[in-house]
């Protein structure tokens, strides 16, 4: 069954138009990768769909679970079931690592120990959230507030970026927990070098370059990037 919708987008940053005639859908139990090179706007989507505020839809349609979402809030987005993993998360100050892992378990009934002892961030819990982490801690932390949500679609971007190998399969295991979690089984997860492909196997791969969608196939489109190139493939 189709859970999210993405029907002939276009999305403005500021006066820039950033993404145009975007077109995809995710499925219930599907992990769609998002591949593309820096600046193809993969970033600017996963935050349209999320409603960041400052990333406008200028046509097109959003729908999730068939409802309408284009104009809805980031709030009510979020309260419906989409959450976020930035590629940078924003810094919250005067917010512990603890206390932002608590409130959102109290919501959605976890264990915030469960939760940092699976991501290896337990000595970050009386951290201020983002200050002074490095990126692999950082990716954790903010991994682990996605899983603290348990969204049913999970929008994780860059997750194999600027971190060290034990990381990565640190962060792909708890991204696959997150999977496991959601009641539809479902994610998109933005990546440029695919490296998490080597943890995480994804049932649909798309590539998006110059603000479009140019091509959707199959987990063997990852090899095929690997092997040309994106410009070759499209």
């Amino acid at each position: 069954m189709e859970m999210l919708k993405v029907d002939n987008v276009a999305v403005s940053v500021g006066e820039k138009v950033v993404l145009k005639n975007v077109s995809i859908s995710v499925d219930r139990n599907e992990v769609l990768f998002l591949l593309g090179p820096n600046g193809a706007g993969k970033s600017t989507l996963l935050r349209a769909l999320v409603g960041f505020p400052g990333y406008n839809v200028v046509s097109g349609k959003i729908y999730f679970e068939g409802e309408d979402i284009t104009g809805v809030p980031m709030e009510t987005r979020v309260a419906k079931g989409l959450a976020i993993a930035h590629q940078i998360p924003p810094k919250l100050l005067g917010v512990r690592v603890r206390q932002l892992l608590e409130a959102l378990c109290r919501r959605n009934k976890c264990d915030v120990h469960e939760i940092a002892n699976d991501l290896g961030i337990l000595h970050l819990l009386d951290r201020e959230f983002g200050k002074g982490f490095s990126g692999g801690e950082l990716k954790r932390v903010e991994i682990a507030t996605l899983l603290a949500q348990k969204p049913k679609l999970a929008l994780i971007d860059e997750p194999d970026s600027g971190v060290d190998v034990d990381s990565i399969e640190i962060i792909a295991k708890a991204i696959k927990k997150v999977i496991e979690v959601s009641p539809y089984r479902s994610a998109i997860i933005v990546t440029h070098s695919a490296l998490i492909s080597r943890y995480i196997e994804p049932t649909k791969v798309c590539i998006l370059m110059s603000g479009t969608v140019k091509i959707c196939n199959g987990k063997e489109l990852i090899e095929e990037v690997f092997r040309y190139g994106f410009r070759e493939l499209v």
